[in-house]
């Protein structure tokens, strides 16, 4: 393992300390607790019930009115999706990369301090790596060795067939963390993520380094695309359209130029907030 992956490492796993439990273990549980509803049992009508909850096979059978109970799911099933493709190497500082494991790694430790289930999808332009889930200190510092020992065998992005990928095994309702960078030359995606979020709740977390959109260059130079690895000559500027922009989803912005924490305590409070206005 090479000394960044080292340190990197060392980073991530004294990270579920203070700082995460006070700083996001409430906002993140308020965001996501009671994620769904399970049926639990029936009982007879009482006045002022919903009429929309009477069970009326049980009803006709018991030739009384019977209503549904349903208890919140207090457990989550919590999936990340993992981009490892070659443009994550990119960055003027810390890579996406990086920037990537750090984002994985504080959800893995909110999700285990919520003891939450807990899956993990690595891909690039295939499926490296399907964690299946479970929870538990030990499963969550097996998932980052696995993250971070990985070493892809595509360069490429298909984010679509990861999402394919995911359909597929998920059989429970769970929340799914995108973290990409999300620069797929097929954009095909973006309707896929669309259909998995009628059944599951999508985050999409984009990260980005500044000089993918900041840089100027003058006159010809030379280029190495990270994930077919072919060298050319350009004279163009990266156009900001190049970039795809996620206004469909309540997603999450996060730049290799600033820490993590702010955006995703941010994003943590615009949910409840949301969650509050709608209750």
């Amino acid at each position: 393992m090479e000394a960044q992956e080292l340190t990197l490492l060392k980073k991530i796993r004294l990270q579920p300390g203070k700082k995460i439990n006070t700083l996001f273990m409430g906002e993140y549980h308020s965001a996501f607790k009671g994620h769904g509803l399970s049926f639990d049992s029936v009982r007879e009508y009482q006045y002022g019930d919903d009429i929309r909850s009477i069970d009326w096979n049980v009803s006709a059978r018991m030739r009384n009115l019977y209503v549904k109970q349903y208890i919140e799911e207090r457990e989550l099933s919590v999936v990340l999706m993992i981009d490892m493709s070659g443009s994550t190497e990119f960055g003027g500082g810390p890579r996406k990369r990086d920037l990537i494991l750090e984002v994985a790694s504080l959800f893995l430790n909110l999700a285990q301090i919520n003891n939450d289930r807990v899956s993990a999808c690595l891909f690039t332009d295939r499926i490296e790596r399907y964690i299946r889930p479970k929870k538990g200190r030990k499963f969550i510092l097996k998932v980052l060795d696995e993250i971070l020992k990985c070493r892809p065998a595509g360069r490429g992005t298909d984010i679509g067939g990861a999402v394919d990928f995911i359909q597929r095994v998920l059989k429970k309702r769970s929340i799914i963390f995108i973290i990409s960078d999300f620069l797929d030359r097929d954009d095909s995606f973006i309707l896929k993520m669309k259909l998995l979020g009628r059944k599951h709740d999508i985050i999409p977390v984009q990260v980005s380094d500044p000089m993918e959109k900041e840089i100027r260059f003058f006159g010809l130079t030379e280029f190495v695309d990270l994930e077919t690895g072919k060298v050319f000559l350009s004279d163009a500027i990266p156009e900001k359209g190049r970039f795809p922009v996620l206004t469909e989803f309540n997603a999450i912005s996060l730049s290799t130029a600033e820490p993590i924490e702010i955006p995703i305590l941010k994003f943590f409070e615009k949910r409840n907030r949301t969650r509050l206005t709608r209750a």
